[in-house]
């Protein structure tokens, strides 16, 4: 299978309308095949869940039983997505309370679409399609969902989910955290998820004694650049879960594959609170993350969001991209100022169970740089009014935009206030 093929079976629920630009070009090229199904699952309370739901391809000779390809899972119902090869799926879902994915014959399913075939082409996307948790309809077969999604024959991935991380334990050594890969991500997005690297990471088994800690990088960055925060971390009440994603998608599509993956690793955990913590434009992922928890009834309550320098009204050098480039990363759009994604982060109030503490850095590298700026963000838009008025705290470090993720001050900071969460 080639290539360009692959691209199209696994960055397909991306919505994506040597390093640099015309490696880019060849990238959206070939993610601008994508082939999404997306719905929502409308939960029944004499039904509980959480629910599985599992896209199936239909099988080419007749007769034979559907093999499901990738699955969702869900606490309480809501919004969800599946990235898949082009071709022709059913989507259902069925109530999960044991938590292993299994489902017996003749217990009741609930279809999308009313059970017809889902023609998914490419470049096209099918979207709100709607569960009901009602009915009688039975399951003819049995199902039993594996964590580890479907690969084609030769291994190629085959849905986004089979190139997602969940929760595999490594180091900050693993060289897929390496600067090189980390900023090439930015220019081949499609090269890093095909690579299978985004997802969330674990620096050990989990502990269901110790709360989780979510960490987000910025663009360019990678679960590497906390290091400093994680060696400072008390280990004896928290663990740190790391996502890693590509910087050149758009933020909504991270966001949404945060929120996805993130929700069946506390299902699967049973995890009740998990703190985030995120730097530069992974803040702005991370309240896209709470936006889009809003939506989908996610278990663990997230009691504190740390933001540190985050760009909240994008930046200027992301504007000029878009407008004077030849080809146009997509994350750039998202960053631009006053970009959709941004305004969208702000039309909905943060939930009363998470408070956002902004921490910011104001000193210019030795180097020099502009006035204003910590030599990467200006400080109008790590303090956009709009943020500061729903933020419980905001504290300045006198350093840079990198340093504060070393900065003394700033440690002692986070976990100050990851100790206001116990």
């Amino acid at each position: 299978m080639d290539r360009a093929r692959i691209a199209a079976l696994v960055l397909v629920a991306w919505l994506l309308a040597g390093c640099g630009l015309w490696d880019a070009r060849g990238q959206i090229q070939m993610m601008d095949q994508a082939c999404t199904i997306a719905g929502t699952v409308v939960a029944d309370d004499e039904v509980p869940g959480p629910y599985m739901i599992a896209v199936f391809r239909v099988p080419v000779e007749e007769g034979a039983v559907p093999e499901p390809v990738d699955h969702v899972v869900s606490a309480g119902g809501g919004h969800w997505f599946f990235g898949l090869a082009p071709g022709r799926y059913k989507v259902l879902a069925f109530a999960d309370p044991e938590r292993d994915g299994r489902h017996e014959v003749g217990a009741p399913v609930y279809l999308a679409n009313e059970g017809d075939v889902l023609e998914c082409l490419a470049g096209t996307r099918a979207g709100d399609l709607e569960i009901r948790v009602e009915g009688d309809v039975v399951a003819a077969h049995a199902i039993a969902l594996s964590p580890e999604r479907e690969r084609g024959l030769d291994g190629s991935p085959v849905s986004v989910g089979g190139i997602t991380v969940f929760g595999e334990v490594t180091t900050l050594d693993d060289p897929r955290f390496d600067a090189n890969v980390a900023r090439g991500s930015q220019w081949r997005p499609l090269d890093f998820m095909l690579d299978g690297y985004a997802g969330i990471y674990f620096l050990e088994p989990y502990d269901p004694d110790r709360v989780p800690v979510l960490f987000v990088h910025g663009m360019n960055g990678s679960p590497r650049g906390f290091a400093e925060l994680i060696d400072h971390l008390d280990r004896e009440r928290y663990q740190p879960w790391l996502y890693y994603y590509p910087s050149g998608l758009p933020l909504q599509t991270v966001a949404t594959h945060l929120v996805q993956t993130l929700e069946e690793l506390e299902l699967r955990h049973d995890v009740e609170s998990m703190p985030v913590v995120a730097h530069s434009m992974g803040g702005l992922v991370a309240k896209g993350l709470l936006h889009e928890r809003e939506r989908r009834a996610a278990p663990a309550q997230i009691p504190h969001m740390i933001a540190l320098s985050t760009p909240w009204r994008g930046h200027a050098a992301a504007q000029s991209g878009v407008d004077r480039s030849p080809v146009v990363i997509p994350v750039w759009r998202d960053m631009a100022p006053g970009s959709e994604y941004q305004r969208r982060l702000f039309e909905s109030e943060l939930s009363g169970e998470t408070e956002l503490h902004l921490l910011f850095s104001f000193r210019r590298p030795d180097g020099g740089g502009r006035t204003g700026t910590d030599g990467v963000v200006p400080l109008s838009t790590m303090l956009y009014p709009p943020v500061q008025r729903i933020a419980s705290s905001v504290y300045g470090v006198e350093t840079t935009h990198a340093g504060i993720l070393t900065d003394p001050l700033a440690l002692e900071r986070v976990q100050m206030l990851l100790k206001r969460g116990l």
